[in-house]
């Protein structure tokens, strides 16, 4: 850098720049912010990051002041932390943050070197796109406002993100488009008008000159308000030793351009005003579509919208507004007919319908009774409620999702992959060809060999093959986000067209997950030297009154005295049990095997639990549980799909096997299966993938290591975090619905992928024996682009 602009940020110096030696030789900085970033940068052993820096014409502020300081500091209280701050353990804490003065890919590279070498830092992913930093960190070993403070001291400022800033960020951007979407079309009719005249013939040659001259000054604005951002793409992207299709795209437009002002000037040769104005034109165009294809999600899902920023908390018989981020755990608040919930919560008090369309995609109401939950983001009906707050902050389900769709934004699968790595070879070909096909003209006809080499570039422009895959799969996953089925991770539509097996939890994911006890049989029916029903029933709740299994709300309500007895020291063994101590003895509820009863006693045809106290039987208890009603047509469609479903339970109940397959299970139907079983039995299964739906919290092993998991929408927050993939409502038809989708954008990717192969198979040859102009070659590849992105528009349908 020069000694009149700022080694840092580009800006002009002082007439006493501040100084500092770098790598032996003193450059020149603006302000003393500058200086002081380029000192920790260099300080910290990352002074590479000046080799590919582009600067961003932003000055560093001044080193941190006491207020900027204790500004940071908030960040470190838990209930500013609520908000966007997911705490995954008491060692691991992740956050996703907003950052500003990004400019290139080196900004990337410092920011995630810088942040790497603080200690307690787990995970940075910057992803240079979307300006998002994606952060983890042991907050026993550091603070979230030293992050701040550390990103502050190298030139960047940090804030929390948030979906209402994400928002504005999308209409900033489509502002933009639109924008340069106007001025090329605006230039391109102008200058079409003028080429209409200029090719007639029939035009004085002083006429001529004057709407050469007319031409560029209306190709101007062009230029440098609608190509401007390819030209700095491209620029980048040398910069950091990759090849962009922006710069194919840019050669071609600055070449052209340069060429047509050198015509003009020199009034000799020919220019191509319009093909410059029609090919910008042309490929904003196809930008901007392919941006409103990859950032509407589908209608009817709204997980972008706003939670309300206030409510209305109930205590000692008055209430009062207070902010959402003042509410805790246990708190009572006053929900009215037309709000929305701030919070997740349980019905303390009234009745009432909520909306859940925001999560389920399904628009009707669904009727909520004291115990029922209450998901933040849904809205009240019809009756006012009192909700007991359940959970606040970022650790809400509201939350949680956009947590994890972003998680499945940052992910690509193979395929893209594949594609990513083909279009940046592809470049480099067709670069080498035009290379080629320029100094062939040049013996056959040089006064054409320009135009036929910009012919070739703008026609071999592989932005239909760049945009074949991520179109497609941000199409699939926003119209299935809005069934419902909220994507995680983002392989998930690539194994899902591939599977040819499916499993899943019988308790609370077939079935409804209402057990009702329907017989309770005594092993000792004398009241004298046994225990009554009633006693076996409170024993039974205070033996489940942690657990978040749907067995255990069988027993809710059943808390009595009567028992005369307090079970303490309670312990569940995942898919088998339950046991606890009290002055008796050991207590032990669960399967058969785990209370080591023997297989005779297990006869009925209903889900049956053993009670035991030191090893001795005292009662069975007889559960019911009715099967939901698309579990049928789900196990059908399966079937039809030529899946292979399967059942994994803990229930040691083997009599539901012949009633699934009379539903339509084509698959094994596994019994009494631990969770550690479970996962054994899908690693020892031939083919791959395998998908697994559950939602208890033995189901997370297996979630875990399954190709593709799935996880019900009341299923644990152990469960959820496992999942690739959130089902938000209980139509399991959804599941055959994501399958066919999957299967759709498998082939519309392949048939993308075909189209922009043939595609320029075809238009390089024709190109290259100039048979092509280049306003021709601009249309030809503007409308191999727009039939890719019309070609993923598609899947808003399967």
């Amino acid at each position: 850098m020069s000694l009149e602009k700022c080694f840092h940020c580009g800006l002009p110096n002082p007439p006493k720049p501040y100084t500092l030696e770098v790598a032996g030789k003193e450059e020149y900085f603006c302000c003393t912010g500058c200086r002081s970033a380029a000192e920790t940068i260099i300080s910290s052993g990352l002074g590479d990051y000046y080799r590919f820096h582009q600067p961003d014409q932003q000055p560093v502020d001044v080193d941190l002041n006491a207020k900027q300081q204790q500004a940071l500091k908030l960040y470190d209280r838990d209930d500013i932390q609520s908000e966007f701050v997911l705490a995954v353990s008491d060692e691991l804490k992740t956050a996703t943050l907003i950052i500003e003065g990004v400019s290139c890919s080196a900004c990337t590279w410092l920011i995630e070197k810088r942040l790497s070498q603080l200690p307690g830092i787990q995970q940075a992913i910057m992803n240079a796109g979307t300006h998002r930093l994606s952060v983890g960190w042991n907050p026993k070993l550091l603070q979230l406002s030293q992050i701040f403070e550390n990103l502050f001291l190298i030139g960047y400022r940090a804030a929390p993100f948030l979906p209402d800033q994400e928002e504005k960020i999308r209409l900033k951007t489509q502002r933009q488009f639109i924008l340069r979407l106007g001025v090329a079309g605006i230039g391109m009719m102008q200058a079409m008008m003028n080429a209409v005249a200029l090719y007639s013939g029939d035009i004085l040659e002083t006429h001529e000159i004057w709407l050469w001259w007319t031409s560029l000054f209306l190709t101007l604005p062009v230029i440098f308000i609608s190509a401007w951002p390819f030209f700095t793409s491209a620029y980048h992207a040398i910069r950091g030793r990759q090849l962009s299709m922006d710069v194919s795209v840019s050669i071609a437009i600055i070449s052209a351009f340069i060429a047509s002002v050198i015509a003009t000037i020199t009034g000799e040769g020919e220019v191509f005003y319009e093909s410059v104005n029609m090919f910008t034109f042309f490929l904003v165009l196809s930008r901007f579509l392919e941006f409103r294809a990859r950032t509407l999600t589908g209608g009817g899902n709204a997980l972008n919208g706003l939670l309300p920023q206030t409510c209305t908390r109930l205590a000692e018989g008055s209430s009062c507004e207070i902010p959402v981020r003042d509410l805790t755990e246990g708190n009572l608040i006053r929900l009215l007919p037309g709000e929305t919930c701030p919070v997740d919560g349980t019905v303390e008090d009234g009745a009432s319908s909520f909306d859940e369309s925001s999560l389920t995609g399904e628009f009707k109401g669904v009727v909520k009774q004291p115990g029922d939950t209450i998901y933040a983001g849904t809205i009240n009906q019809s009756q006012p409620i009192t909700l007991k707050v359940a959970k606040v902050g970022s650790g809400n389900t509201f939350n949680l999702l956009q947590q994890l769709t972003e998680r499945a934004s940052t992910e690509k699968p193979r395929i893209a992959e594949l594609a990513d790595r083909g279009s940046r070879q592809f470049i480099w070909s067709t670069l080498i060809i035009t290379l080629i096909i320029g100094i062939a003209w040049l013996f056959i006809d040089s006064d054409r060999a320009f135009w036929v080499v910009i012919s070739v570039l703008v026609v071999t422009c592989p932005c239909a093959l760049s945009l074949a895959t991520p179109t497609a799969l941000a199409q699939a996953t926003s119209r299935l986000k809005a069934d419902g089925f909220v994507i995680t991770r983002g392989y998930v539509l690539e194994r899902l067209a591939e599977l040819k097996e499916i499993a899943f939890d019988k308790t609370g994911t077939l079935t409804e997950g209402s057990f009702a006890v329907t017989a309770i049989r005594l092993s000792n029916p004398n009241p004298d030297s046994g225990f009554s029903e009633q006693q076996v029933r409170s024993i039974c709740s205070q033996l489940e009154r942690n657990s978040e299994h749907a067995v255990a709300k069988a027993f809710t309500g059943d808390m009595a005295s009567e028992a005369d007895m307090t079970v303490k020291h309670i312990e569940f063994s995942a898919g088998l049990g339950v046991q606890g101590n009290s002055e008796h003895g050991t207590w032990r509820l669960g399967s058969s095997r785990y209370t080591a009863v023997p297989e005779d006693e297990a006869h009925s045809d209903t889900t049956v639990l053993f009670l035991t106290l030191n090893n001795r039987l005292v009662a069975s208890i007889e559960l019911q549980d009715r099967f939901r009603s698309t579990t049928g047509p789900l196990l059908n469609e399966l079937s039809g799909a030529s899946v292979t479903s399967h059942v994994l339970t803990g229930d040691a109940n083997r009599f539901p096997a012949a009633e699934l397959q009379a539903l339509g299970l084509t698959g094994q139907y596994q019994a009494g299966l631990s969770a550690e079983e479970k996962l054994e039995w899908v690693k020892s299964r031939p083919y791959y993938p395998i998908a697994v739906v559950g939602d208890g919290i033995n189901d997370a092993p297996v979630l875990a290591g399954a190709a593709v998991s799935i996880a019900m929408l009341n299923a644990t927050d152990l469960t959820k975090s496992q999942a690739d993939v959130l089902l938000l409502n209980h139509n399991l038809l959804t599941i055959s619905k994501a399958l066919r989708a999957a299967r759709k954008t498998k082939r519309i990717i392949r048939q993308n992928l075909l189209w922009a192969l043939i595609y320029n198979a075809i238009a390089l040859p024709v190109a290259a024996m100039g048979l092509v102009s280049p306003w021709q070659a601009a249309i030809g590849m503007s409308l191999s682009s727009l039939l890719v992105v019309g070609n993923a528009l598609r899947l808003r349908r399967y």
